[in-house]
């Protein structure tokens, strides 16, 4: 794809993204959130454990899709969907490490929601990664982060994944 083609279709992906959360938001707020399709039920959850984003959610001069700047460390909706993308992995088992990371870090006293964040960070820096190196995502080291993460105290985890993205051992994993 050219550049304006993908520019449209990501502005395109943001609008309909942006619609839906909106949408179910307006659900939640009003107490309807039983009346959420089967398909929407998870994001429903993720929306409502994230309630501290409702002025974004609520915000309806956003819905047409072009870049935001939410005035934040994260955009609250790449948050959303990176959760829902995480979710999704732990639904379907796959990869298995993202499952298994998550029962190591319950099992370390860790709330499910605070390691779905972890593994979160751990796909971000993947996926930026691939793309400043122009490479397909690295499932390989994904998986090996989570593994490795999962061996170590919460507290640790940051600094593994920095270990891992440290300028020499990111220039040995992009070749």
């Amino acid at each position: 794809m050219t550049s304006e083609p993908l520019k449209a279709y990501e502005k395109q992906q943001r609008k309909l993204f942006r619609q839906t959360v909106h949408r179910i938001w307006k659900m939640v707020k009003s107490g309807k959130v039983d009346e959420v399709s089967e398909k929407e039920t998870g994001l429903a959850l993720i929306i409502m454990d994230h309630e501290e984003y409702r002025d974004h959610f609520e915000n309806t001069d956003i819905l047409d899709g072009r870049e935001y700047e939410a005035g934040m460390i994260f955009n609250p909706f790449v948050h959303i969907s990176t959760h829902q993308m995480v979710e999704d992995q732990l639904s379907s088992n796959s990869p298995i490490e993202t499952v298994l990371f998550c029962e190591a870090m319950e099992d370390n006293g860790v709330s499910r929601h605070e390691a779905v964040h972890f593994i979160m960070m751990i796909l971000i820096r993947v996926i930026t990664a691939s793309t400043v190196s122009r490479q397909p995502f690295d499932a390989a080291r994904y998986k090996r982060l989570l593994d490795a993460c999962g061996q170590v105290e919460p507290s640790e985890v940051e600094g593994v994944i920095e270990a891992d993205f440290s300028s020499n051992n990111c220039r040995q994993n992009l070749h």
